[in-house]
C-alpha cells in the first residue's frame, strides 16, 4: 500500500512578478498514495454535470489539510471530492487541471 507518490499542494497566498501579474504560490508536501479506479457509477454523475475525474488516491486522513489541489507525474489536479472510508483511508477523487 501507498506505493505511488503525490504532491499536497499547500496554498500560501500570491506573489506578483515582476510583470505585475499575481500567482498563487504553494507549499509542496509530499506523501505516498495509492492509487484507484474511479467507481463507474460517480465517474459517469460526474461527467453529467460537466466535471471529468482522472484519478482517485486514497491517503492517510492524518496527511490531508483540506488541501485543494495535488500534484502528480508534472500535472495539477483539483481535489473535487473526500471520502474517509475509516480512520486509515482518505480517498482524494480528481480531475485534472488544463
Amino acid at each position: 500500500m501507498n506505493d505511488t507518490e503525490i504532491i499536497l499542494l499547500e496554498s500560501k497566498g500570491y506573489e506578483t512578478d515582476d510583470k505585475g501579474h499575481e500567482k498563487e504560490v504553494f507549499e509542496e508536501i509530499p506523501i505516498f498514495a495509492d492509487e484507484k479506479s474511479i467507481r463507474s457509477n460517480e465517474f459517469y454523475e460526474a461527467q453529467r454535470k460537466g466535471i471529468k475525474l482522472d484519478r482517485m488516491f486514497v491517503i492517510k486522513p492524518y496527511e490531508y489539510n483540506y488541501q485543494t489541489k495535488i500534484k502528480y507525474d508534472n500535472d495539477i489536479y483539483t481535489v473535487e471530492r473526500t471520502y474517509k472510508k475509516n480512520t486509515e483511508e482518505l480517498e482524494l477523487v480528481c480531475s485534472k487541471v488544463k
